[in-house]
Formats: C-alpha cells, sequence, structure tokens
C-alpha cells in the first residue's frame, strides 16, 4: 500500500497526509439578492489538494525532491472521501526541506522533514 505515486514511482509513506476536494464557482456566484439566497454557478467539481509531510533519512531526500521538481505530475493517490485511489495531474506548491535531525555526527546519518501541498490542474 502507498499513500502516493508520482509518474508511477511510489514515494514514502508520509507522517501526515491531508486530502481535499473543493468545488470551483464561477464568479456570478454568491449571494445577491436581499433574501440571502446564495446562486451558485459551479465551474468545476472536486478539484483534489494534498497537504503532505515526510520524515526522511538523507538518503532518501534526493528521491522525493526529484518527484515533486517537474511541471507536471501524473499523481495516483489515496483518497478516504472514494475510498480508493484517484489518478490526477498536479503540480507541487511550497515545497520545503527542513533540517530534522543530525545523528552520529555524519550528514548521511541526518533527518530531514519535506512538506508540500500538491494542487491539481
Amino acid at each position: 500500500m502507498y499513500f502516493i505515486s508520482i509518474n508511477g514511482q511510489a514515494l514514502p509513506t508520509p507522517y501526515y497526509y491531508s486530502v481535499t476536494s473543493r468545488d470551483i464557482e464561477s464568479s456570478g456566484s454568491g449571494r445577491f439578492d436581499e433574501t440571502g439566497v446564495v446562486h451558485r454557478s459551479r465551474v468545476r467539481h472536486s478539484v483534489k489538494t494534498c497537504d503532505v509531510k515526510w520524515k526522511v533519512p538523507a538518503s532518501e531526500l534526493g528521491t522525493i525532491s526529484t518527484s515533486l521538481s517537474a511541471e507536471l505530475l501524473h499523481v495516483s493517490l489515496l483518497d478516504p472521501a472514494s475510498a480508493g485511489y484517484v489518478s490526477c495531474d498536479m503540480y507541487a506548491d511550497g515545497v520545503k526541506a527542513e533540517f530534522y535531525q543530525h545523528q552520529n555526527g555524519s550528514v548521511n546519518d541526518s533527518w530531514w522533514e519535506i512538506s508540500c501541498r500538491l494542487t491539481e490542474f
């Protein structure tokens, strides 16, 4: 089982994982009359975003960073709302790598936290 696969490669299991689906509405949507009735014009349904964080050793840092660096990512992700996997084209936004822990006085034994938001095109 995996949580996220990018371009056919399963990534390590994240320690934080959150999937959100939201609708995109036209500029004509909103509350326009005095009764407070919502006038909604949905342009697109269920656009996915996925906030994810990994804590990984330095040896896995390059694999994740490389997977997230392309302009277009073909992603398969576990979607709790659909009780299965969904495939979509996404991009990685706000990729952040933070030093987490140093062990044995060696850079190779260090741990990093990588986080980002994957957003569906």
